[in-house]
Protein backbone atom coordinates (compact mmCIF):
# COMPACT_ATOMS: atom_id res chain seq x y z
CA UNK A 1 0.00 0.00 0.00
CA UNK A 2 2.74 2.56 0.53
CA UNK A 3 4.21 1.98 -2.71
CA UNK A 4 0.49 2.34 -4.04
CA UNK A 5 0.27 6.20 -2.40
CA UNK A 6 3.43 7.02 -3.59
CA UNK A 7 2.47 6.87 -7.64
CA UNK A 8 0.75 9.73 -9.41
CA UNK A 9 -2.08 8.06 -10.99
CA UNK A 10 -4.28 4.53 -10.21
CA UNK A 11 -6.76 2.61 -12.43
CA UNK A 12 -9.06 0.68 -10.44
CA UNK A 13 -11.80 -2.22 -11.94
CA UNK A 14 -14.85 -3.43 -10.26
CA UNK A 15 -15.61 -7.14 -10.59
CA UNK A 16 -19.38 -6.50 -9.36
CA UNK A 17 -18.28 -7.08 -5.60
CA UNK A 18 -15.36 -5.08 -5.00
CA UNK A 19 -13.10 -2.63 -6.63
CA UNK A 20 -9.06 -3.88 -7.37
CA UNK A 21 -5.98 -1.97 -8.08
CA UNK A 22 -4.67 -3.16 -11.72
CA UNK A 23 -2.59 0.25 -12.73
CA UNK A 24 -0.21 2.07 -10.71
CA UNK A 25 0.95 5.23 -12.74
CA UNK A 26 4.10 7.45 -12.26
CA UNK A 27 5.10 10.71 -13.78
CA UNK A 28 2.01 10.52 -15.04
CA UNK A 29 -2.13 12.26 -14.56
CA UNK A 30 -4.77 10.21 -15.26
CA UNK A 31 -8.00 12.04 -16.46
CA UNK A 32 -10.43 10.37 -18.12
CA UNK A 33 -11.11 6.20 -19.30
CA UNK A 34 -13.56 5.30 -21.86
CA UNK A 35 -13.41 1.73 -23.90
CA UNK A 36 -15.35 -0.50 -26.17
CA UNK A 37 -14.72 -3.96 -24.23
CA UNK A 38 -12.40 -5.57 -21.81
CA UNK A 39 -9.52 -5.96 -24.04
CA UNK A 40 -9.47 -2.42 -25.56
CA UNK A 41 -9.56 0.46 -23.17
CA UNK A 42 -7.82 3.82 -22.96
CA UNK A 43 -7.20 6.26 -20.59
CA UNK A 44 -5.66 10.45 -21.33
CA UNK A 45 -4.18 12.55 -19.21
CA UNK A 46 -1.60 15.34 -18.60
CA UNK A 47 1.25 16.00 -20.54
CA UNK A 48 -0.44 14.45 -23.62
CA UNK A 49 -0.57 11.02 -22.10
CA UNK A 50 -2.92 8.03 -23.97
CA UNK A 51 -2.46 4.23 -22.16
CA UNK A 52 -3.93 1.88 -24.06
CA UNK A 53 -5.33 -1.49 -22.38
CA UNK A 54 -5.11 -4.85 -24.43
CA UNK A 55 -6.70 -6.85 -21.86
CA UNK A 56 -3.28 -8.09 -20.40
CA UNK A 57 -1.83 -4.55 -19.73
CA UNK A 58 -1.57 -1.28 -19.99
CA UNK A 59 0.94 0.08 -22.42
CA UNK A 60 1.60 4.07 -23.05
CA UNK A 61 1.10 4.60 -26.90
CA UNK A 62 2.59 7.85 -29.13
CA UNK A 63 1.10 10.64 -28.54
CA UNK A 64 1.11 14.25 -30.85
CA UNK A 65 0.70 16.40 -28.65
CA UNK A 66 2.22 17.42 -25.10
CA UNK A 67 -0.55 19.48 -23.43
CA UNK A 68 -3.18 17.98 -21.22
CA UNK A 69 -5.84 15.71 -22.16
CA UNK A 70 -9.31 16.30 -20.56
CA UNK A 71 -12.20 13.79 -22.39
CA UNK A 72 -12.10 10.83 -24.35
CA UNK A 73 -15.16 9.78 -26.12
CA UNK A 74 -15.35 7.20 -29.48
CA UNK A 75 -18.33 5.88 -31.84
CA UNK A 76 -16.00 3.13 -32.77
CA UNK A 77 -12.58 1.92 -32.24
CA UNK A 78 -11.77 3.34 -35.24
CA UNK A 79 -13.14 6.75 -34.62
CA UNK A 80 -11.98 8.34 -31.14
CA UNK A 81 -11.79 11.65 -30.01
CA UNK A 82 -10.04 13.22 -27.11
CA UNK A 83 -10.53 17.29 -26.71
CA UNK A 84 -7.96 18.58 -23.65
CA UNK A 85 -6.36 22.35 -22.70
CA UNK A 86 -6.20 25.22 -25.50
CA UNK A 87 -8.55 23.53 -28.33
CA UNK A 88 -6.32 20.24 -28.25
CA UNK A 89 -8.31 18.10 -30.36
CA UNK A 90 -6.85 14.42 -31.02
CA UNK A 91 -8.20 11.55 -33.32
CA UNK A 92 -7.38 7.89 -33.42
CA UNK A 93 -7.93 5.82 -36.74
CA UNK A 94 -7.76 2.58 -35.47
CA UNK A 95 -3.58 2.77 -35.90
CA UNK A 96 -2.39 6.30 -35.37
CA UNK A 97 -3.08 9.25 -33.16
CA UNK A 98 -3.70 12.55 -34.90
CA UNK A 99 -3.80 16.02 -34.24
CA UNK A 100 -7.20 17.10 -35.42
CA UNK A 101 -7.24 20.87 -37.16
CA UNK A 102 -10.06 22.92 -35.31
CA UNK A 103 -10.45 26.79 -34.55
CA UNK A 104 -10.84 25.53 -31.49
CA UNK A 105 -8.61 28.05 -28.61
CA UNK A 106 -10.70 27.33 -25.44
CA UNK A 107 -10.30 24.28 -22.93
CA UNK A 108 -12.32 21.50 -23.90
CA UNK A 109 -14.58 20.40 -20.72
CA UNK A 110 -16.76 17.56 -22.04
CA UNK A 111 -17.16 15.12 -25.40
CA UNK A 112 -20.47 13.36 -26.24
CA UNK A 113 -21.78 11.86 -29.59
CA UNK A 114 -24.59 9.98 -31.08
CA UNK A 115 -22.33 8.47 -33.85
CA UNK A 116 -19.27 9.47 -35.94
CA UNK A 117 -21.03 12.40 -38.11
CA UNK A 118 -22.67 14.06 -34.65
CA UNK A 119 -20.45 15.07 -31.90
CA UNK A 120 -20.28 17.55 -29.38
CA UNK A 121 -17.42 19.17 -27.29
CA UNK A 122 -18.14 21.68 -24.30
CA UNK A 123 -15.56 24.37 -22.74
CA UNK A 124 -15.12 27.55 -21.21
CA UNK A 125 -17.10 30.81 -21.87
CA UNK A 126 -20.21 28.67 -22.39
CA UNK A 127 -19.21 27.70 -25.69
CA UNK A 128 -20.18 24.39 -27.37
CA UNK A 129 -18.71 22.69 -30.65
CA UNK A 130 -20.64 20.95 -33.04
CA UNK A 131 -18.91 18.25 -35.49
CA UNK A 132 -21.10 17.35 -38.75
CA UNK A 133 -18.58 14.72 -40.23
CA UNK A 134 -17.09 17.48 -41.69
CA UNK A 135 -16.44 20.71 -39.40
CA UNK A 136 -16.54 21.89 -36.16
CA UNK A 137 -19.05 24.80 -35.92
CA UNK A 138 -19.36 27.02 -32.72
CA UNK A 139 -22.61 27.11 -31.25
CA UNK A 140 -23.18 29.56 -28.61
CA UNK A 141 -25.18 29.04 -24.96
CA UNK A 142 -25.34 32.80 -24.27
CA UNK A 143 -23.55 32.29 -21.13
CA UNK A 144 -19.55 32.94 -19.93
CA UNK A 145 -19.54 30.22 -17.92
CA UNK A 146 -17.60 26.65 -18.19
CA UNK A 147 -19.39 23.91 -19.25
CA UNK A 148 -18.21 20.40 -17.87
CA UNK A 149 -19.81 17.49 -19.18
CA UNK A 150 -22.43 17.10 -21.92
CA UNK A 151 -24.71 13.65 -22.54
CA UNK A 152 -27.44 12.42 -24.73
CA UNK A 153 -29.59 9.39 -25.89
CA UNK A 154 -29.60 11.38 -29.28
CA UNK A 155 -29.25 14.24 -31.19
CA UNK A 156 -32.97 15.68 -30.21
CA UNK A 157 -32.37 14.38 -26.48
CA UNK A 158 -28.58 16.20 -24.92
CA UNK A 159 -27.91 17.56 -21.57
CA UNK A 160 -25.00 19.94 -20.58
CA UNK A 161 -23.83 21.35 -17.37
CA UNK A 162 -21.64 23.62 -15.78
CA UNK A 163 -20.91 26.50 -13.71
CA UNK A 164 -23.17 27.86 -10.85
CA UNK A 165 -26.15 25.53 -11.75
CA UNK A 166 -26.02 25.69 -15.47
CA UNK A 167 -28.54 22.93 -16.88
CA UNK A 168 -28.64 23.27 -21.17
CA UNK A 169 -30.55 21.36 -23.42
CA UNK A 170 -30.27 20.19 -27.06
CA UNK A 171 -33.52 19.44 -28.67
CA UNK A 172 -32.26 18.37 -31.94
CA UNK A 173 -32.23 22.61 -33.46
CA UNK A 174 -31.61 25.15 -29.95
CA UNK A 175 -29.68 25.22 -27.26
CA UNK A 176 -31.63 26.06 -24.17
CA UNK A 177 -30.37 27.11 -20.71
CA UNK A 178 -32.83 25.15 -18.34
CA UNK A 179 -34.36 27.16 -15.27
CA UNK A 180 -31.30 26.81 -12.50
CA UNK A 181 -32.44 24.40 -9.94
CA UNK A 182 -29.08 25.04 -7.51
CA UNK A 183 -26.40 27.89 -7.89
CA UNK A 184 -23.68 24.92 -7.12
CA UNK A 185 -21.09 24.04 -9.94
CA UNK A 186 -22.78 20.64 -11.91
CA UNK A 187 -19.84 18.76 -12.73
CA UNK A 188 -21.09 15.44 -14.84
CA UNK A 189 -24.43 14.75 -16.33
CA UNK A 190 -25.90 11.07 -17.67
CA UNK A 191 -29.01 11.02 -19.88
CA UNK A 192 -30.48 7.88 -19.98
CA UNK A 193 -33.82 8.80 -21.53
CA UNK A 194 -35.76 11.84 -21.85
CA UNK A 195 -37.92 11.27 -18.60
CA UNK A 196 -34.22 10.32 -16.51
CA UNK A 197 -31.70 12.23 -16.59
CA UNK A 198 -29.08 12.26 -13.03
CA UNK A 199 -26.75 15.24 -12.56
CA UNK A 200 -23.69 15.49 -10.49
CA UNK A 201 -21.21 18.21 -8.77
CA UNK A 202 -20.23 20.14 -5.66
CA UNK A 203 -20.55 19.04 -2.24
CA UNK A 204 -22.01 15.45 -3.28
CA UNK A 205 -25.41 16.79 -5.09
CA UNK A 206 -27.17 14.69 -7.21
CA UNK A 207 -30.11 16.01 -8.83
CA UNK A 208 -32.54 13.57 -10.64
CA UNK A 209 -34.80 14.84 -13.96
CA UNK A 210 -38.18 12.57 -14.25
CA UNK A 211 -39.43 14.59 -17.22
CA UNK A 212 -41.38 17.04 -15.19
CA UNK A 213 -39.37 18.45 -12.35
CA UNK A 214 -35.73 17.82 -10.87
CA UNK A 215 -35.40 16.17 -7.24
CA UNK A 216 -32.27 16.59 -5.12
CA UNK A 217 -31.07 13.09 -4.09
CA UNK A 218 -29.27 11.63 -0.87
CA UNK A 219 -25.69 11.03 -1.72
CA UNK A 220 -24.91 10.72 1.53
CA UNK A 221 -21.24 12.38 0.97
CA UNK A 222 -20.20 16.32 0.67
CA UNK A 223 -17.63 15.57 -1.39
CA UNK A 224 -16.74 17.11 -4.70
CA UNK A 225 -18.47 14.31 -7.42
CA UNK A 226 -16.35 14.73 -10.95
CA UNK A 227 -18.31 12.25 -13.07
CA UNK A 228 -20.98 9.65 -13.31
CA UNK A 229 -21.59 6.67 -15.46
CA UNK A 230 -24.74 4.90 -16.02
CA UNK A 231 -24.66 1.10 -17.32
CA UNK A 232 -28.81 1.09 -17.02
CA UNK A 233 -31.68 2.46 -14.99
CA UNK A 234 -30.11 -0.19 -12.59
CA UNK A 235 -26.61 0.44 -12.06
CA UNK A 236 -25.51 3.62 -12.16
CA UNK A 237 -21.92 4.78 -10.84
CA UNK A 238 -20.38 8.20 -9.21
CA UNK A 239 -16.75 8.80 -8.65
CA UNK A 240 -15.14 11.73 -6.79
CA UNK A 241 -12.73 13.54 -4.87
CA UNK A 242 -11.78 11.69 -1.35
CA UNK A 243 -11.99 7.85 -3.14
CA UNK A 244 -15.36 8.29 -3.84
CA UNK A 245 -17.53 5.54 -5.59
CA UNK A 246 -20.97 5.57 -5.34
CA UNK A 247 -23.52 3.27 -6.79
CA UNK A 248 -27.24 3.57 -7.13
CA UNK A 249 -29.76 0.69 -8.10
CA UNK A 250 -32.25 2.75 -9.48
CA UNK A 251 -33.77 3.76 -5.73
CA UNK A 252 -30.57 4.67 -3.46
CA UNK A 253 -27.49 5.24 -3.42
CA UNK A 254 -24.57 3.34 -1.46
CA UNK A 255 -21.00 4.03 -0.94
CA UNK A 256 -18.20 1.60 -2.11
CA UNK A 257 -15.36 0.96 -0.77
CA UNK A 258 -12.09 2.17 -3.08
CA UNK A 259 -9.37 0.74 -1.07
CA UNK A 260 -7.56 3.96 -1.67
CA UNK A 261 -7.49 7.82 -0.87
CA UNK A 262 -6.93 9.33 -4.56
CA UNK A 263 -9.26 11.80 -6.26
CA UNK A 264 -11.40 10.14 -9.55
CA UNK A 265 -12.07 11.70 -11.87
CA UNK A 266 -12.65 9.18 -15.04
CA UNK A 267 -15.37 6.34 -15.17
CA UNK A 268 -16.18 3.69 -17.91
CA UNK A 269 -17.82 0.11 -17.97
CA UNK A 270 -19.91 -1.90 -20.44
CA UNK A 271 -21.10 -4.41 -17.77
CA UNK A 272 -22.29 -4.40 -13.99
CA UNK A 273 -19.12 -6.18 -13.29
CA UNK A 274 -17.02 -4.60 -15.57
CA UNK A 275 -16.08 -1.02 -14.70
CA UNK A 276 -12.74 0.90 -14.57
CA UNK A 277 -11.94 4.47 -12.37
CA UNK A 278 -8.96 6.63 -13.19
CA UNK A 279 -7.75 8.86 -10.09
CA UNK A 280 -5.09 10.99 -9.30
CA UNK A 281 -3.07 11.55 -5.90
CA UNK A 282 -4.27 14.11 -4.19
CA UNK A 283 -0.45 15.12 -2.86
CA UNK A 284 -0.20 16.90 -6.04
CA UNK A 285 -3.41 16.85 -7.22
CA UNK A 286 -3.63 20.92 -7.14
CA UNK A 287 -0.53 21.65 -9.60
CA UNK A 288 -2.91 20.09 -11.88
CA UNK A 289 -6.51 20.83 -11.52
Amino acid sequence: IEEVDKCDSVILHYDGKTWNHMFHGFDMWLNDIYGFDSNDIFAVGEQGTILHYDGQSWIKQKSPTTQRLNRIWGSSRKDIYVCGDFGTMLHFNGMEWKKYDTTMVDWCRGIWGADEKHIFVTGNLGKVFRYDGEKWIERTTGTMDSIYDISGTSMKNVYAVGEYGMVVYYDGKNLNNLKKFTKRTLTSVWTLDSNSVYVVGADGLIFHYDGSKWTRQMSGTTHWLRRIWAIDAQNIFVVGEHATILYCDGKSWKTQKSGTNYFFSGIWGDRKDNVYVVGANPAGLYDHL
